[in-house]
């Protein structure tokens, strides 16, 4: 019997919905949260959390170091609140690795009289006031530096007078002056 019977399930309009979030106030329909009440409520909902925020932060940082001071370890859910300097001092974990120092021994194909990956480059200085270049062939066609219009030929002289020559007599638009 009391399987069998069934309350249809409450589903407000929409307009009930929107009306439920205003209040008349002057005649006018306000929306809560910028009523009086609204805004009190507001701004006593973020001072709380945030004063609640700042305690917890003092009061931890509080309990914290004064378990360092007794020689315990923080606990783990303010061990954030104390720099590691603070930490170390009860716990080796955080106390600063000491220094080594070892003699740097250099590996296979290292050393005074090789270069390690390639020939040796070619001196800076060269006396004969001639550019670096690597031992062996020449550069391709174009890949030295040496020549700045990178072609591989001299730059072109003045064109020969038989090749274009401009037409006799001035220009039209003196002419007609």
């Amino acid at each position: 019997m009391f399987g069998k019977t069934r309350i249809p399930p409450y589903v407000p309009s929409a307009d009930k919905l929107v009306r439920r979030q205003y209040v008349e106030e002057n005649g006018h329909l306000v929306w809560f949260w910028y009523t009086r009440t609204g805004v009190i409520v507001k701004w006593s909902l973020f001072l709380g959390i945030t004063l609640l925020l700042g305690l917890y932060l003092v009061l931890g940082r509080m309990h914290a170091k004064k378990r360092v001071n007794k020689g315990l370890k923080p606990m783990a859910y303010h061990s954030w609140l104390l720099s590691r300097q603070e930490k170390a001092g009860v716990d080796p974990r955080y106390a600063w690795p000491q220094a080594t120092y070892n003699a740097y021994q250099p590996g296979p194909g290292y050393g005074p009289n090789t270069y390690g990956m390639h020939p040796v480059p070619p001196p800076i200085y060269d006396p004969n006031n001639r550019p670096p270049m690597y031992e062996g062939a020449p550069p391709p066609m174009g890949g030295s530096k040496v020549d700045p219009m990178q072609a591989g030929f001299a730059p072109a002289q003045q064109q020969p007078a038989g090749d274009y020559a401009p037409p006799p007599g001035p220009p039209p638009s003196a002419a007609q002056r």
